[in-house]
């Protein structure tokens, strides 16, 4: 009989299920990097020293619970009304 995923993998998600519950008790639903209620996105963990330069991703120190633009200015991608240009619509053109 095949399983879809090991045991080991499954063990490794239900810890990290387990911190990702954790961590968003901890912030109460807002981000921690602007301490606003997330965009359309929701919020995402994000681990400050990532798993290629040694850090723990079970470890909730490593970790913190941010919106998308908060993830995406971490990551260094910054969004369009981040510079300033603004989407309209033809009719208000």
């Amino acid at each position: 009989m095949l399983r879809s995923i090991s045991k080991k993998r499954s063990r490794e998600r239900y810890k990290e299920r387990k911190l990702t519950r954790k961590l968003l008790a901890r912030c109460g639903g807002l981000c921690e990097g602007c301490g606003e209620p997330p965009d359309w996105r929701g919020l995402s963990k994000h681990e400050k020293i990532h798993r290629s330069q040694g850090g723990d991703p079970l470890d909730p120190d490593n970790c913190e619970m941010l919106c998308g633009k908060c993830h995406s200015k971490q990551h260094g991608i910054f969004e369009a009304e981040d510079k300033g240009v603004r989407w309209t619509r033809l009719s208000q053109l």
